[in-house]
């Protein structure tokens, strides 16, 4: 994509007064990715990591652990033609180690990535992040949200990241990065928690959107449940990008528009089934094309180069190269497949 060079280059437009009278378009790339217990290989006393351990039966040792961070590294770079994208946000981080080896001593240390995470309460001390580049985005303001339950209120679980920034038109954005409640603990008892989950998401959103007329929210992650799921069409209120697009709604990009039949159909394969959990939804503010800072609501896309996928033995079909299988280490990537979409930026020239 090389208009993301454009970006980096015009990345301090919004420090002077817009006097052209024509625009260039160029863009920015946005992508998620599930890391699949992306662990140090050092005990944490307060965090249930025992199973990340060189001494533990999955032998996580400072090899595979390396192993690791260049693979994912690997993976992101791909996810933009060989050049790093924009904006990333990482789900099943373990801390802030992880993400300072990830890009200041892998392969991406050139890349010039800051970040943010969270610092939840998650048992097993799981994070999310967002690496940002500082010359495209400009970071004004971040922020953990955390899930409090009145009804459990010893129930903890990952929590939100909001990041708030400008881009190089001058554009504000919102991003929010999730990792909504598994199915760990069943279906029907865990969806109690991705509905709390969602309504907090919803109310964020809606507050933004009270403060800031037309406001440019995006929503990614990891939600664990598909685009029909209760959490997503109920209580966050998203909905596929049909009919007449309302600025201050929130719609889908991952749900599936008319009868495309692109292969993967998910991001995660459970038992030869694809589902499709890794969601990135937007503010219909965000659908205007006549704006600087627009999408499109067919932008969605699942990322599945050939050196992330394996050949399932039982199927024979190829399905995401994970890192383990149960407790047999395969030196993959991820369970999950990353999603990402394009940004479109009309750039004022003078």
């Amino acid at each position: 994509m090389h208009y993301l060079f454009l970006g980096r280059l015009v990345a301090a437009i919004f420090l002077v007064p817009a006097l052209a009278m024509s625009y260039a378009q160029s863009g920015l790339r946005i992508c998620e990715l599930n890391c699949e217990n992306f662990f140090d290989c050092r005990h944490d006393s307060m965090k249930a990591d025992q199973q990340f351990l060189p001494e533990s039966p999955r032998r996580w040792t400072f090899t595979r652990y390396w192993r690791k961070q260049q693979n994912i590294a690997k993976e992101i770079i791909s996810m933009s033609n060989g050049v790093p994208p924009d904006l990333v946000a990482l789900v099943e981080v373990e801390n802030d180690s992880v993400l300072h080896d990830l890009t200041r001593r892998s392969v991406l240390r050139r890349a010039g990535y800051e970040y943010v995470m969270t610092a939840s309460a998650d048992p097993r001390g799981i994070d999310v992040a967002l690496l940002y580049q500082p010359s495209v985005f400009r970071l004004c303001q971040h922020r953990d949200l955390r899930l409090h339950l009145n009804s459990e209120p010893d129930y903890t679980t990952r929590d939100v990241l909001y990041t708030k920034g400008v881009v190089f038109t001058g554009d504000t954005l919102h991003v929010i990065v999730c990792h909504f409640s598994s199915k760990v603990s069943g279906a029907r008892k865990s969806e109690r928690y991705r509905i709390a989950e969602a309504s907090m998401v919803k109310f964020l959103v809606d507050s933004i959107c009270q403060q800031e007329t037309g406001a440019r929210v995006v929503i990614l992650g990891d939600f664990n449940e598909p685009p029909t799921g209760q959490a997503i069409t109920e209580t966050l209120q998203a909905r596929p990008c049909e009919g007449v697009i309302d600025k201050r709604l929130i719609y889908n990009l991952a749900y599936p528009v008319g009868h495309d039949k692109r292969w993967p159909h998910g991001t995660y394969c459970y038992q030869g089934h694809w589902e499709r959990l890794d969601h990135i939804f937007v503010t219909g503010s965000l659908l205007d094309s006549s704006r600087t800072l627009y999408t499109s609501p067919t932008a969605y896309r699942i990322h599945a180069p050939k050196f992330i996928l394996t050949t399932d033995p039982m199927t024979r079909r190829l399905i995401p190269f994970r890192t383990y299988n149960g407790y047999r280490y395969q030196g993959g990537y991820s369970d999950h497949l990353p999603v990402y979409i394009d940004l479109v930026t009309k750039i004022v020239e003078e």
